[in-house]
């Protein structure tokens, strides 16, 4: 009896801090959202579009949200495939966004490249919702 105790007061904080469903992760992410660089708008139709663009014309492409996790695929000018990332939704609230890159597969996929990725926190546009 005391051990069940024990795992429940362990696993109360976990349960709290976790993340809504998928339906309303996705009703979150819609609207504009503001990086370092650039302005991501993500669309309820599953569209999301870059600005300004990056380089390699990567400027749309589409969004879902399975599993607590956000998927965005694209396609770069010449290319005959879709590139992939998937990203860890660490928090996602009316004004803030943090996540991080777990796997990237596709062309133009950076050499090199370390995953999970750091952690980037973004900010919603006010207005562009």
């Amino acid at each position: 009896m005391r051990n069940g105790l024990i795992i429940a007061a362990l696993l109360a904080p976990v349960i709290a801090l976790a993340l809504p469903d998928d339906a309303t992760l996705s009703r979150l992410l819609v609207g504009t959202w503001q990086g370092p660089r650039h302005q991501t708008a993500y669309r309820t139709d599953g569209t999301w579009v870059l600005d300004p663009p990056d380089e390699g014309d990567n400027t749309r492409g589409k969004w879902r949200i399975e599993h607590g996790k956000l998927i965005e695929t694209w396609r770069f000018r010449d290319e005959s495939s879709d590139s992939t990332s998937t990203e860890e939704i660490m928090e996602l609230t009316d004004k803030i966004f943090k996540s991080r890159i777990i796997s990237q597969e596709g062309p133009g996929k950076p050499e090199g490249q370390v995953l999970p990725s750091e952690i980037f926190t973004v900010t919603r546009v006010a207005g562009k919702k």
